[in-house]
């Protein structure tokens, strides 16, 4: 009974016309035809096309001098976020000499299990850090990030079931807040906050509070809120009378954001997800070799590609927002990115990183011109149903690979100049990952270094021939593409630096040696 229904909202819209009766009459409000934004509300209920924050919103103008000439572009959204990490990860520890050999606490079963979220390679004494220090400035400058991250998301969704009373401002701060009080009380009464996941754990409740507050509020105020269903004419011939007795019905809005919610969960949850499989790589015991290194990467890539699918599908079908569409991918590319590059510091020999490199060439070079012909795209329509017009297609695979490439030249800047500040600066102690001491590997610091820069001259001679390709043979230039959709979106552009920032933080932060002075289940005594 209810196909029918759902085959005519495919095909006329996600969110119907909404009829609201009241006494003695009633009206019909149509949607928004443009997919790339918000519907219009329906009577009743608030306008979703207001926005939360303003005052980090770049106008029309200010972003055409960022992004309209190549390297004021490349300055913006490459090199700005990664000198924002580099600074944070740059400022020394507090450290303190050893008080003795630190040994794992708990029981023998919870240590177990635990341990395999602790990174390998730590020295038998390591040193110890001031925790207040890491607090309030490496974490909390971390969790702000997280959270504002999370923030620009609900701006770019124009999220309007924000309560008044709770402004954008006031709630960043009593979120952050609460995050930094969490940690104090970890701290100071178990003995969980030696390990990585910890912190990244209270990071991800942190970042779904917004979510759980809007849920709430939305939940409340829909409630209140009467819908009927809205008929075509063979519904109305058809199932007027089964529908008719289903009085209510949720609001467009409410569905909507009910969708949005449940997507950025999932982008959230990806970075979970993906650390606890780096965990799992990096901590097995024995070397891996080049076909792990291989499986391992394009294992991971096959998952980020199958989130991007949903999330994408979900945010323009059901929550019809270009921006975050745009700002998605980039989250997952650079979350794809940003594990491959750090797998560079565990690999044994050149030949590991020519296999996992000509792979990824043959890749770029070879499978994204490929979706873009017209054959492909006939195929998606026939048998997977796509019904975008060629042309919409090809901008769509134009915006993936612009979205690759930057967070691939991001990432790769990003691990290059870390390695370097860590490896030669004053939290060379704290970054046990990137020593390149272990006993046996005669891959070190010099040669990982000078790999990196012959795989990332690699990869921006395939993304050159890539684009060259698009221009020749589908009259398609990425980079002017790009650029018009920040003419039109201008809010895109503060959200994509801070993603970069964020999810480059998120790495750093998975690899410190949290080894705190006066920790609970420290050896140290004062």
């Amino acid at each position: 009974m209810f196909q029918a229904l759902n085959q005519g909202d495919e095909h006329d819209s996600q969110y119907d016309d909404t009829v609201q009766f009241s006494p003695g009459r009633f009206r019909i409000h149509p949607t928004n035809t443009n997919t790339n934004r918000p519907p219009l509300p329906s009577p009743g209920e608030p306008d979703e096309r207001t926005h939360l924050l303003f005052g980090i919103r770049p106008t029309k103008k200010q972003v055409q001098e960022w992004t309209h000439v190549t390297w004021k572009r490349t300055l913006i959204l490459n090199v700005f976020p990664v000198a924002v990490v580099l600074a944070w990860c740059a400022v020394p520890f507090p450290i303190y000499d050893p008080s003795g050999t630190i040994k794992h606490f708990g029981s023998s079963a919870y240590t177990n299990v635990i341990n395999i979220f602790h990174l390998p390679n730590h020295d038998d004494n390591p040193v110890e850090i001031n925790f207040w220090f890491f607090l309030f400035f490496y974490y909390g400058f971390y969790n702000a990030i997280a959270l504002l991250m999370v923030t620009k998301m609900f701006d770019l969704y124009s999220l309007n079931w924000w309560p008044k009373w709770l402004g954008g401002c006031f709630a960043y701060v009593v979120f952050w807040l609460s995050s930094l009080i969490g940690g104090v009380i970890i701290y100071l009464y178990t003995n969980l906050v030696k390990y990585n996941l910890t912190w990244v754990l209270l990071t991800f409740i942190t970042m779904n509070m917004p979510l759980l507050v809007g849920f709430i509020v939305i939940r409340g105020q829909t409630s209140r809120i009467p819908y009927r269903f809205s008929f075509t004419l063979a519904q109305k011939t058809f199932l007027e009378r089964q529908l008719r007795q289903s009085k209510y019905r949720m609001p467009s809005s409410y569905v909507r954001f009910l969708w949005f919610c449940f997507t950025l969960f999932i982008v959230i949850a990806a970075f979970i997800a993906g650390e606890a499989y780096t965990y799992v790589f990096l901590t097995t015991p024995e070397a891996h070799t080049g076909v792990d290194a291989f499986v391992y990467v394009y294992s991971w890539l096959a998952t980020i590609y199958i989130l991007d699918a949903v999330t994408e599908y979900i945010i323009e079908s059901r929550v019809k927002s270009y921006p975050l569409q745009f700002t998605f991918k980039l989250y997952f590319f650079m979350i794809y990115f940003i594990f491959y590059r750090n797998l560079f510091a565990r690999l044994r020999d050149p030949d590991q990183y020519i296999l996992i490199q000509a792979a990824s060439s043959l890749w770029v070079c070879i499978f994204y011109p490929l979706c873009m012909t017209r054959t492909v795209h006939t195929n998606l329509v026939c048998f997977l149903g796509l019904r975008k017009d060629y042309d919409e297609y090809k901008k769509q695979c134009g915006r993936s690979f612009f979205i690759r490439n930057l967070a691939e030249n991001a990432t790769m800047l990003g691990f290059i100049c870390w390695i370097c500040i860590i490896h030669y600066g004053p939290n060379y102690d704290v970054y046990p990952y990137f020593k390149f001491n272990e006993a046996g590997n005669p891959f070190d610091f010099s040669l990982t270094l000078k790999m990196s820069c012959i795989i990332w001259a690699f990869e921006l001679a395939s993304a050159g021939i890539t684009r060259s390709i698009f221009r020749k043979a589908f009259k398609h230039s990425i980079s002017k593409s790009a650029v018009k959709d920040f003419d039109e979106y201008p809010e895109m552009v503060v959200a994509m630096i801070v993603i970069i920032i964020h999810v480059l933080q998120d790495m750093l932060m998975a690899l410190l040696n949290l080894n705190f002075k006066e920790a609970l289940g420290s050896n140290y005594k004062p």
